[in-house]
């Protein structure tokens, strides 16, 4: 005779999964980037992600997470003048992230493009993106998107 256990394990030992899910809130446009380019955030919300790229490998889904980000570092007000991320906008608030055809703002303070190489490990807002991932999903992002 066969032994059936009529409830999961993780409710009969009271215990619940520690994976952090993740699906990205912005819509994701495949397209053909830049080479070496995995995907971009946009300020209209949306993400463009590399033909290539695999949405359900760890790579993939490592990226979207990574460019989701970036999508709230938009949408996050900084205060320039108390240095501060803050609510509520006033006369003081900029977005955390910003960007144009030529320059990139972090907190308030202006990057030329043509001096950077974009997605650098070193740049103040990739390393807030990287850290935003971490905190949220530490460092594997389990699930696999549907």
């Amino acid at each position: 005779m066969g032994f059936k256990l009529s409830k999961s394990t993780e409710t009969l030992f009271n215990q619940q999964s520690t994976e952090k899910k993740f699906t990205p809130t912005s819509p994701v446009f495949r397209k053909k980037l830049e080479p070496g380019v995995k995907g971009e955030a946009n300020k209209d919300g949306t993400i463009f992600a590399d033909e290539s790229v695999d949405l359900n490998s760890e790579e993939g889904r490592h990226m979207l997470a990574h460019e989701q980000a970036h999508i709230d570092q938009f949408n996050t007000l900084w205060d320039t003048k108390h240095r501060k991320i803050v609510k509520e906008p006033s006369e003081n608030t900029v977005a955390l992230f910003d960007y144009d055809a030529q320059n990139v703002w972090w907190k308030g303070e202006v990057t030329k493009r043509k001096d950077i190489i974009e997605g650098a490990g070193n740049l103040s807002w990739e390393k807030d993106a990287e850290e935003r991932v971490a905190a949220k999903y530490g460092k594997k992002i389990k699930n696999k998107l549907t």
